[in-house]
């Protein structure tokens, strides 16, 4: 039976330098209950190394969470990646390792880049370049993502910074992504955008929450049989009757 899951995914941990601390696994998974998610998607810069604990967090709870990782490419744009499992997205992981810059971190500049075990205990900081942009191209992390049988869209399109539409004026056609994602209510990028007004691609919202305020306070609906990536998927590309929604208004009209 097909229902409506509520969705955020585009959340950060406290993995990401620029995330709050109150962004701990048990904070996130304890905010998204509360908050009546369905599911969530952890989706820190460049790195994944936070994923497991949110999902064991999770574990027997009704929260669903879904691997994924905002990567940024030599362009200058932030893409949502999300898989199906943690062995996937670790396997993605390693591919973006490979092309973040060199060089010794400092956190006293940058900001911590803490890895948490499920009690919010740092057991490790990530001494990478996470924030800063990778020297991989949109189009070679877009065709690992796919490779793995992935799902990818740029992040906040509607924004001045990071963002691919505005980085390149265009999406290429050549590049094979699922959905793009805004950050404003619809109406608000839409004035700012024309290219939202005939799309192909599906309309995905989430908060890209940096603090735990931030957590759950823009959403996507999905339409599913069973709140997993396969059924997301499905939904983004609008196949077997599953589909997507901005708004709780729409969800009750469909």
């Amino acid at each position: 039976m097909l229902t409506w899951y509520k969705a955020d995914l585009h959340i950060h941990t406290v993995l990401s330098p620029c995330a709050d601390l109150s962004m701990g696994p048990v904070n996130i998974v304890n905010t998204a209950i509360k908050n009546n998610l369905d599911i969530i998607a952890i989706t820190d810069h460049n790195s994944a190394e936070n994923v497991q604990t949110v999902m064991q967090v999770a574990q027997n709870t009704p929260l669903n969470v879904i691997p994924g990782m905002e990567v940024y490419t030599r362009e200058d744009a932030h893409m949502i990646c999300l898989f199906e499992n943690l062995e996937t997205v670790l396997q993605f992981q390693d591919f973006v390792y490979q092309h973040l810059q060199p060089g010794i971190y400092d956190a006293s500049m940058m900001g911590p880049q803490y890895v948490c075990d499920q009690h919010e205990n740092v057991i490790a900081e990530n001494d990478r370049f996470l924030t800063l942009p990778t020297n991989a191209s949109v189009e070679a992390v877009a065709a690992r993502v796919n490779d793995l049988g992935g799902i990818i869209y740029p992040a906040h399109i509607d924004r001045k910074s990071n963002s691919l539409l505005r980085s390149l004026g265009f999406i290429p056609d050549n590049l094979f992504i699922h959905a793009v994602e805004i950050s404003q209510p619809f109406d608000q990028a839409r004035e700012r955008l024309r290219f939202l007004n005939n799309t192909p691609y599906t309309i995905i919202t989430a908060s890209d929450s940096h603090d735990i305020d931030m957590l759950g306070s823009k959403t996507t609906f999905f339409y599913l049989e069973q709140p997993t990536f396969g059924e997301i998927k499905k939904a983004i590309e609008k196949q077997d009757g599953r589909y997507t929604a901005l708004q709780q208004a729409e969800q009750s009209e469909n």
